[in-house]
């Protein structure tokens, strides 16, 4: 029932965002100019996509190295075969079954695992913080755009504390020791203690994933690893302007990087659809382009993106004898 009503509340963003997106479209004219896509310029994409996975790869390695040692030959694939997960699952299926796949494949705690995967999405917050800052202070500042870097500035700030306590001053023994001296003679007493003990064991793997921290010389990859992974994913539009035959100024891949970054926060049911067009018209707008053109960009990019990531996934899985289906089934159980 619970995951009955999860699927419909996303279900409902999803189509309100849609609605959006085709509120006064013009149908013949986004076919119209989807048909202009030059497909010459698909084979830079992909080029491009797996450019910024070798780099998401290179910084992950490093922000694991203080646990295991990973191959960037492996995690290539894996980091793709996640992507493609985050894109056809809800819920950023594709981190939990990367955090799933190498704490079983290494022997160590998956929770571990996801607490870096989490400690990566926060530089690539401060990355997408630097290069909308970049993109306001010297091509665009508007209103909204300010806003939008004040929002990024304080989801960075925020992020970085939490990172920088939780794991300097990790209190979560002397909590949860406290909780069972105060439950000890709750009824149940036995049971509630179990879950403090589990909670606490749980809360200190994921705090120990940002044990990178402690090693300051490692920092610097990793930070510049992130500006590569952006830094490929603008050129992704970049290529797309180009493949579309539009003439206009490089920098609106910086805002649309960043509109996008944001969408794909939003829950939403499969592919991102509804909050990913939504944000791909809101960044182009701002440079004047018809809603139409914008639209077809994004369907075109999205499509490429998933035959990429879907190919490389469906090749892992086999080679990893996993089934797509068991693996949903677990995915959706961990979120319950």
């Amino acid at each position: 029932m619970k995951k009955n009503i999860k699927k419909l509340l996303l279900l409902i963003v999803t189509v309100i965002f849609l609605y959006f997106v085709f509120l006064n479209l013009d149908i013949r004219e986004l076919i119209v100019k989807m048909k202009e896509f030059n497909p010459l310029y698909a084979f830079f994409l992909v080029c491009s996509i797996v450019c910024s996975f070798i780099c998401r790869s290179v910084s992950f390695k490093y922000l694991m190295s203080n646990t295991v040692k990973l191959n960037v030959k492996e995690l290539v694939p894996l980091c793709l075969t996640g992507a493609s997960l985050n894109i056809v699952l809800p819920a950023r299926a594709g981190d939990i079954f990367r955090a799933f796949f190498i704490g079983q494949k290494y022997n160590i705690s998956k929770m571990k695992v996801f607490g870096t995967v989490i400690l990566e999405r926060m530089f690539d917050t401060f990355v997408i913080f630097c290069l909308l800052l970049i993109a306001i202070s010297f091509y665009h500042k508007t209103p909204l755009a300010s806003q939008l870097c004040c929002f990024a500035g304080i989801s960075m700030f925020a992020f970085a504390l939490f990172a920088f306590f939780s794991y300097k001053y990790n209190k979560t023994d002397a909590i949860c020791a406290f909780l069972t001296r105060l439950t000890a003679n709750f009824p149940f007493a036995e049971q509630i203690h179990k879950l403090i003990n589990f909670t606490n064991n749980t809360c200190n793997s994921f705090f120990n994933g940002f044990e990178v921290i402690a090693t300051p010389s490692k920092l610097p990859v990793v930070i510049a690893m992130s500006f590569g992974i952006w830094t490929f994913e603008c050129l992704n539009y970049y290529i797309m302007i180009l493949g579309f035959g539009l003439d206009i100024h490089w920098s609106v891949t910086l805002f649309i990087m960043c509109f996008i970054a944001l969408a794909c926060m939003v829950p939403s049911t499969s592919i991102f659809i509804g909050p990913y067009q939504m944000a791909v018209i809101a960044a182009f707008a701002i440079y004047g382009v018809a809603k139409e053109t914008a639209l077809a960009i994004s369907f075109v990019e999205q499509a490429i993106v998933v035959i990429t990531t879907s190919v490389v996934a469906v090749i892992f899985l086999i080679q990893n004898n996993i089934s797509y289906k068991e693996l949903k089934e677990d995915i959706e159980q961990n979120e319950e």
